[in-house]
């Protein structure tokens, strides 16, 4: 369940994009972690929409699902991509997982205020996520790659190495523009050399020469509600430069 994103929203200004009804195909559906997938739809109408926000699928009579877009808009707008993990027990996210290629469901969408605004595209944006969390900011992270030249970085966090979500995208991002990203291991091996614990005991050494940087943050009500806490307390941050969605788990 989607809850709505923290922070004054009256204050957002964002180019508004009304919500439509059309029907989707889906293109391909892969398996990309033990519990993720990653699935592309093509869109049956021209489909705007900003990065962050997300669409309800009707999946059958009676049910239907919100899932964050994890793609930016492409240039045709006739297609987005989602990452989904398959719940164990969530007739949801069971039914989209056995979707296979040209299957059609009814979409509604975009909506959402979780939003890059226009006006802080040329501050430095750090981007902090758990699990598909990171599906509106892998959104958000190639649109301003696209955009902008200003400096970004990405913490995202997971319980093993088995589940961690667009490596190699994101380390040949890397390699062309001012992007770095770090993974966190909660439960790692004793073979891992990264980072280890949970997001919000990295967030002074992520934001560390990035002074005035936004924060954009995603996932389990738990984390996005300790990293706010952590910025606010003991790294200062004015709630302004800090943005958020939570999921209730």
């Amino acid at each position: 369940m989607r809850n709505a994103p923290f922070g004054p929203t009256h204050l957002l200004v964002i180019r508004r994009i009304p919500a439509t009804h059309q029907t989707v195909t889906l293109l391909s559906r892969t398996q990309v972690t033990p519990s993720v997938h990653h699935l592309v739809f093509q869109t049956s109408a021209p489909f705007d929409y900003l990065a962050g926000q997300w669409v309800k699928l009707r999946l059958r009579e009676g049910l239907s699902r919100d899932y964050s877009i994890a793609s930016a808009p492409t240039p045709q707008l006739d297609r987005f991509e989602l990452l989904v993990t398959h719940v164990e027990g969530g007739e949801g996210s069971r039914l989209l997982c056995a979707m296979n290629a040209g299957d059609q469901v009814e979409m509604l969408g975009p909506s959402g205020l979780f939003v890059c605004e226009e006006r802080h595209a040329h501050l430095s944006s750090i981007f902090i996520a758990t699990g598909t969390g990171l599906a509106p900011l892998r959104a958000m992270i190639q649109q301003t790659a696209r955009t902008s030249p200003s400096p970004m970085r990405l913490l995202f966090g997971c319980r093993t190495e088995s589940e961690i979500l667009c490596s190699e995208e994101f380390s040949s991002l890397s390699l062309t523009t001012g992007f770095r990203h770090q993974v966190t291991l909660s439960r790692p091996d004793a073979s891992w050399t990264g980072h280890r614990g949970y997001v919000q005991t990295h967030l002074e050494e992520l934001a560390e020469g990035l002074d005035g940087a936004h924060f954009y943050i995603c996932g389990l009500r738990k984390m996005v509600d300790a990293v706010r806490a952590t910025l606010k307390e003991q790294l200062g941050i004015d709630r302004s430069r800090v943005h958020s969605e939570r999921y209730d788990g």
